[in-house]
């Protein structure tokens, strides 16, 4: 894990220290070739339209997830930010989202009609309640919120 910026430091010196451009990243493939490079240290200098982070910029709300483990965004600008910029359709990041969704899907057709407090308590346990994320989790919190918002 390493610290990456929002806005890189090179353009925005003055903000390399707020706490609200600061964001917690894997280290994306750190002396890799760039096209096995992925999120901060395939981005480098190169400025994203959306902070994860910051409540006003809904990410979620931007993404989906393909059966395939593909990330992809009906918005053009994000989808080319997805793709070129932080490169997070590799291969094995799409075969490790894609394991969490199958993952996720076998536990829903096992329990299948499954109450809303049954999604819920499963997506806080994705989460981790002791403040430990599960790997790729957020794909399965996402899978898991479209089914509630259809349930509604």
């Amino acid at each position: 894990m390493k610290i990456e910026h929002w806005r890189c430091q090179a353009t925005y010196p003055a903000e390399q220290l707020s706490y609200r451009n600061l964001l917690g990243g894997c280290t994306g493939g750190v002396g890799q070739p760039a096209r096995l490079q992925h999120c901060d240290t395939r981005k480098g200098d190169a400025d994203l339209q959306w902070n994860p982070a910051d409540p006003a910029h809904p990410i979620e709300a931007r993404v989906t997830y393909e059966l395939d483990g593909t990330i992809r965004s009906d918005d053009w600008a994000f989808e080319n930010q997805l793709n070129d910029v932080l490169n997070l359709n590799l291969p094995w990041l799409k075969n490790n989202r894609k394991s969490v969704l199958t993952s996720v899907l076998d536990w829903w057709r096992e329990r299948r009609p499954v109450p809303k407090q049954q999604i819920a308590r499963e997506i806080l346990r994705q989460v981790g309640g002791d403040g430990e994320l599960l790997p790729y989790c957020q794909v399965a919190v996402w899978w898991l919120n479209q089914k509630l918002t259809r349930m509604a």
